[in-house]
C-alpha cells in the first residue's frame, strides 16, 4: 500500500513544533491507497512484443531491446 499525504498551505514543515499554528509537520490528512496495478503494464508489454515480432524481429532482438 502507498500513503497519500495532504499538506496545508506552504507544504511540509520540516522543523515543526507545538509553537506553529498548523498541525504537526503541516500534515492535514494521510490516506492509504492501493498500489498501481501491474496488469496494465504487463498487457502493454506483451502487445509491444507482439508488434515487434510482427515486424520481423527475433525473440533475441526483442529481448536485447528491452534489456532482458
Amino acid at each position: 500500500m502507498a500513503l497519500n499525504i495532504t499538506y496545508g498551505e506552504g507544504g511540509f514543515c520540516e522543523n515543526c513544533d507545538d509553537t506553529h499554528e498548523h498541525p504537526l509537520h503541516n500534515i492535514l490528512e494521510q490516506t492509504e491507497v492501493a498500489d498501481p496495478s501491474t496488469s496494465n503494464q504487463q498487457t502493454a508489454k506483451e502487445s509491444a512484443q507482439a508488434k515487434l515480432k510482427a515486424l520481423g524481429l527475433t525473440d533475441e532482438e526483442i529481448q536485447a531491446m528491452i534489456g532482458k
